[in-house]
């Protein structure tokens, strides 16, 4: 399958996410409502910030698929950190929201209507298993960081919406056996556990995607290695013109502009690009490196071309 028909798909997964998302979150709100159910209430919520991440996800498609497809392949660069990291934005003060309120009902918490609760769990695990089917077939034909977060999350929610089934028909039957007391404690607990896992996964998904969307100086003592690496080839080349160094995340980005002679051998060249390259990633794991071959102008060439 050509890389066209593999961004169609990529679409095709996508809209599909975000457009059973919609109807699927107006479901959990109206079925908390009715239940009253924290568990629900928190599900609706995280689907309701999803809902705004999923649609940037959307438009990072759209926007890889106008993109020049066939040299850069994972044109959407940054924009999938932005989407994590948006997520993990908006879920810190839903997170904070679900953990108070549970906390709050725990003392005295109110009788939640486990089988009314169910409801909107069945077609949301369909749902998610059908999606984690989708982008895992994606995933084995196509390498994208974005077909892999899809994967991720479709996972989780797979195993998650599974468990929350079975909490509320745990309710359901202690409710059922006369053990109210039990049941009424299913709800708060439950749905504190879902804060504090929200609340650990946005802070992670903030931190880590943070780290790669800022661009820092690479440290003095790695600026000095690029420095000794070129030393060491001093008689290869002519002169040493700007060096770009930055780090994003764990990467490393090194740009060096090189000048030659005009004469210079262009096969001397290519070897020497590849000797600096190789030497750079010995001593950096994650390295994107650019060497700008540039020509070397004499005292004498420059005097005649004035």
């Amino acid at each position: 399958m050509n890389l066209n028909s593999m961004l169609d798909e990529l679409t095709k997964l996508s809209r599909i996410s975000l457009f059973t998302l919609i109807p699927l979150t107006a479901a959990f709100i109206l079925t908390s409502y009715l239940s009253n159910s924290l568990t629900i209430l928190s599900l609706a919520l995280d689907s309701g910030v999803s809902i705004v991440v999923q649609a940037f996800a959307f438009n990072t498609i759209r926007a890889m698929k106008s993109a020049d497809s066939i040299r850069f392949p994972h044109g959407t660069g940054k924009l999938e950190n932005f989407s994590g990291f948006l997520y993990g934005a908006l879920n810190i003060p839903v997170a904070l929201y679900i953990i108070f309120h549970s906390i709050a009902d725990l003392p005295a918490p109110a009788p939640t209507a486990f089988t009314i609760a169910q409801l909107p769990m069945i077609p949301s695990l369909i749902r998610s298993v059908y999606l984690y089917w989708f982008a895992t077939r994606l995933s084995r034909q196509f390498e994208s960081p974005l077909i892999e977060s899809y994967v991720v999350d479709f996972r989780v929610a797979v195993g998650f919406d599974s468990i929350v089934i079975l909490a509320m028909a745990a309710g359901m039957i202690s409710n059922m056996a006369g053990i109210d007391g039990f049941a009424h404690y299913i709800d708060p607990v439950f749905s504190l556990c879902i804060g504090l896992y929200m609340l650990r996964a946005a802070v992670l998904l903030l931190m880590n995607n943070f780290k790669i969307l800022i661009d820092l100086p690479m440290p003095e003592n790695e600026q000095l290695e690029i420095i000794r690496v070129l030393a060491s080839e001093f008689d290869s080349y002519e002169q040493i013109g700007t060096i770009r160094t930055r780090r994003s995340g764990s990467q490393r980005f090194v740009e060096i502009e090189l000048y030659f002679l005009s004469t210079a051998d262009v096969t001397a060249i290519a070897s020497l690009s590849s000797r600096i390259r190789e030497k750079l990633r010995e001593k950096f794991n994650d390295l994107k490196l650019g060497i700008l071959v540039l020509e070397y102008e004499t005292a004498e060439e420059s005097s005649q071309a004035a």
